[in-house]
């Protein structure tokens, strides 16, 4: 505080001071504050309201599962050579929120039926094609056979559709008429369905996945850069590691989209090879698995590791590192007994800081590959919020996640022995 006065005055330094307290206060303890109460207020309809919401759950369960026979049969269709088959008509989506999309989980209510397949699994063997690649077209039903029941689903689908319309407009009515009652209550989160928190489950395996990728990525570059004594080096490798984050996240995720896809840059590449012949309709699709969504992860957020640990090992006394070799140390010995040791609190914030933001992104896993990879919890969130319009809901999940990350946090700092100064340094 006393250096601040001295160097801009009390002045300057009271007005630092306060937007610092109002942004603190703004930004985060508010909406925090909001977000919990709303995670604990439980919206009970009663009445018919109850029933209403019984029929369209089952409806949007069907509709989970015709949406993902008709993403297998279409993958079929392609494998064999066939071409896809035309989406449903618009005109018979009578609003754009009750439009279900392949990739989301149907339902937006608490409970789905038991019967509904989950999103973060494979709903058939026999129909989806493995993770990465194009199905196999040498057996199964004739392209006769795959027209026609994708034509059955199709039908089937726009008649759900046309009664989802007019089951939740009457569900408006209810509630404009009886209205619905209001209390605290843990139900937001005992509520979630199985299929909620299997993603769940699986969204934190999967940000730990990315962030091991990171790590392992990562650490090289950092010794690598750390290590270098050129100054002109040095600018070349940290300007090669900044310049990509000139474009914007979107632009970087998009064009990965563009290597990744079954008619991408890396297809044509194979092609150009000879190795798979895409006028066939052969290539691999990269984008059908969470391998993609993890490399464009640790693509998007490879400074947030790189620079934690580039700057702690910066500070290490390379005698340590001579010493070690004089006695004999293997490279291997002298990096797990000398480097990594020095780099724990790097490694820490890395982790801390590339887990927390793969959990909770949502432009990744729902550009790259939408509707062809497990779900993740993030965009269980958005829908909650934005297309379910169960904002209490959606505040229950994003605490839970939350919690989640906070309690990785406390994980690490214990795994890695570092406490809060470490970091902060």
């Amino acid at each position: 505080m006393t250096s601040l006065i001295r160097s801009y005055g009390k002045g300057l330094t009271a007005l630092f001071l306060a937007l610092t307290a109002a942004w603190i206060v703004l930004l985060i303890v508010l909406p925090q504050l909001r977000m919990i109460e709303r995670a604990f207020t439980f919206t009970d309809h009663g009445g018919e309201a109850a029933t209403l919401a019984q029929t369209i759950d089952r409806h949007y369960t069907r509709l989970f599962a015709i949406d993902t026979d008709l993403r297998d049969l279409t993958a079929r269709k392609e494998a064999a050579g066939a071409p896809a088959p035309a989406p449903a008509a618009p005109s018979l989506v009578p609003s754009p929120s009750l439009a279900p999309s392949p990739s989301l989980t149907p339902s937006p209510r608490l409970v789905p039926s038991p019967a509904a397949p989950s999103p973060s699994m494979t709903p058939s063997p026999g129909l989806v094609p493995s993770p990465g690649m194009a199905p196999s077209a040498a057996s199964g039903p004739s392209p006769e056979e795959l027209d026609r029941r994708i034509a059955e689903l199709e039908a089937e689908k726009a008649e759900l559709q046309q009664k989802l319309a007019v089951l939740e407009e009457e569900e408006r009515s209810n509630d404009a008429e009886t209205g619905f009652n209001e209390s605290y209550s843990l139900k937001n989160f005992t509520d979630m369905s199985e299929i909620h928190l299997k993603i769940f489950i699986s969204t934190l395996f999967y940000a730990l996945c990315v962030t091991v990728l990171a790590f392992l990525v990562c650490y090289p570059v950092a010794y690598a850069v750390a290590s270098t004594r050129n100054a002109n080096k040095l600018a070349f490798l940290m300007l090669g590691l900044v310049i990509p984050y000139a474009i914007n996240e979107l632009l970087r995720i998009f064009s990965w989209v563009m290597i990744l896809e079954k008619q991408g840059i890396l297809n044509g590449l194979f092609d150009a090879l000879g190795l798979i012949d895409m006028g066939a309709g052969e290539g691999l699709r990269f984008v059908a698995s969470n391998g993609a969504v993890f490399t464009v992860m640790v693509y998007a957020y490879v400074l947030f590791m790189v620079f934690p640990i580039y700057n702690t090992i910066d500070t290490l006394d390379r005698n340590q590192i001579e010493a070690a070799r004089d006695l004999g140390a293997s490279i291997w010995r002298i990096h797990w007994r000398v480097v990594l040791p020095h780099a724990k609190p790097g490694i820490a914030v890395g982790a801390i800081m590339t887990f927390m933001l793969s959990a909770g992104s949502i432009a990744v896993p729902e550009i790259v590959g939408r509707g062809l990879h497990p779900d993740w919890f993030s965009q269980v969130i958005y829908r909650r919020f934005f297309e379910a319009d169960s904002w209490n809901q959606g505040a229950a999940y994003s605490l839970a996640l939350l919690v989640a990350c906070l309690v990785f946090i406390l994980v690490n700092m214990a795994v890695f022995r570092v406490g809060i100064r470490d970091i902060a340094k």
